[in-house]
Formats: C-alpha cells, structure tokens, sequence
C-alpha cells in the first residue's frame, strides 16, 4: 500500500489514531462516572504544550546532525520551528494517548488500593 506523500501521516493516524478511537470506545461502552475529570484534561493539555514546544528545537538539532532525516516523497516537505509539521501531528497524538492511558491506569489503581483499604 503506497499513499505517497500520506505515507507518514497515514502511518501516524493509523498507529495514534486506533489507540485514541480505542479510548473512545471504551468511553462509550462505560459509565459516564468513568470518564477523566476536567483537572486530568488541564494536564494532558499541558502535556500535549510542553512537549509540542520541546520537539521543534529537537528536531532541528537531530536534522542538522543528520542523526535521521525525511523522504520528501513520503511528507509534506514542510517545517515549522525547525520541526516536519507530521511531527507535531506525532507528537500530539503520541502525548495524548500516552497521557490518558496514564491518567486512567493510574484512576484504576486507586480505586483498586481504596477498595482494599
């Protein structure tokens, strides 16, 4: 399967993006009182900032160095801050989802040890 200059995002979408629908699903299926309180949502947001704002001098510096580098074929050919913009797209998706399945893995366990206590 070829999606030519897609292949990078596809790639991202697919991987990020079936783990995020993943959530979504899992939401749905469950009660409303399961869901991630609006404090939770402040840090993932924060989460998602923080490291949107660290990978654009990252990138940069692991570019110029050649430690990797983009087929242009298979991106858009553009950079921002230093950053290929399917980057930023990673990044957030990756920072989401790892966020939210800390967040709610981290809500179980508490439940689990106020349970037993």
């Amino acid at each position: 399967m070829n999606f030519g200059i897609y292949s990078y995002t596809a790639t991202i979408l697919i991987f990020c993006g079936l783990a995020l629908l993943l959530y979504i699903i899992g939401r749905l299926l469950r009660k409303k009182s399961a869901m991630l309180p609006a404090s939770d949502w402040k840090v993932i947001i924060w989460t998602i900032i923080i490291f949107a704002i660290i990978t654009g001098p990252e990138e940069y510096v692991a570019l110029a160095w050649r430690t990797w580098t983009y087929n242009p074929e298979r991106t858009f050919n553009t950079t921002f801050l230093g950053a290929e913009v399917e980057t930023y797209l990673f990044i957030t998706l990756v920072a989401l989802v790892v966020s939210i399945a800390t967040l709610v893995y981290a809500r179980r366990e508490d439940r689990k040890r106020n349970s037993v206590l």
